[in-house]
């Protein structure tokens, strides 16, 4: 589904913040990225998501170039966007309607549903990550770990082909990271592809299926767990 050859991207020209990385993720698997802060990770994630382009290499979406050309594409466009649902690890980065209905509902409208069809999403969003409280609430109005909650909703209600979360247990309690855990292990059996950066060691032992380490931009290893 993800195809990364020889990818390069810095933000600044002396820095490379992903320096010559191929890497592929299958449809239906699981990658973790691994490795220290400022490794790449985070940006190795946005890469995916179309939120910044390579400065060098090629990268394809389930056989397609994504690059300025592919984006302008409004088809195109609307439909990767639709595929591939990001979670940010600052929920604040997210969320942004004036209730988490209708944070929830955004996706679902902008794909021109019916709103039959997008009241049954957000209702089934809000189930799934135990939030039917916080349904009128405004998200700035809510904890760290229920904004987390949100963000999650908000991406889950798009029903996408693939998730890319980065550090998804972050400002979790124990109780809602075992949620988030089994809802990962719910999409693996749905067969959604997984890619996410975390820190997490259980995550990784009980979810993934490759850990892709990077040090310094580079990918270094990419271990097969399962």
């Amino acid at each position: 589904m993800f195809e990364l050859e020889n990818v390069s991207y810095a933000y600044d020209e002396n820095a490379p913040a992903l320096d010559g990385v191929s890497l592929r993720v299958p449809k239906g698997s699981a990658v973790a990225l691994v490795g220290a802060n400022g490794s790449g990770k985070t940006t190795l994630l946005r890469l995916l998501n179309g939120l910044v382009l390579p400065t060098r290499g090629e990268y394809r979406f389930d056989g397609v170039r994504v690059d300025k050309r592919a984006l302008k594409d409004a088809a195109f466009a609307k439909t990767f966007h639709r595929r591939v649902g990001f979670v940010f690890q600052n929920a604040d980065a997210q969320l942004f309607c004036g209730s988490v209905d209708d944070e929830i509902a955004f996706g679902p409208r902008q794909l021109d549903l019916s709103e039959e069809e997008c009241r049954r999403r957000v209702d089934g969003s809000l189930k799934l990550l135990g939030i039917e409280k916080l349904r009128f609430r405004p998200p700035y109005a809510t904890s760290g770990g229920e904004k987390r909650k949100i963000a999650f909703a908000s991406v889950l209600s798009l029903n996408p082909d693939a998730l890319v979360m980065d550090e998804p247990l972050a400002g979790l309690d124990a109780q809602s990271q075992s949620l988030v855990v089994d809802l990962l292990k719910a999409l693996r059996a749905a067969n959604k592809t997984l890619v996410f950066a975390t820190h997490n060691e259980r995550l990784v032992e009980e979810i993934a299926d490759v850990r892709a380490t990077l040090e310094f931009g580079k990918l270094v290893a990419a271990d097969r767990l399962r």
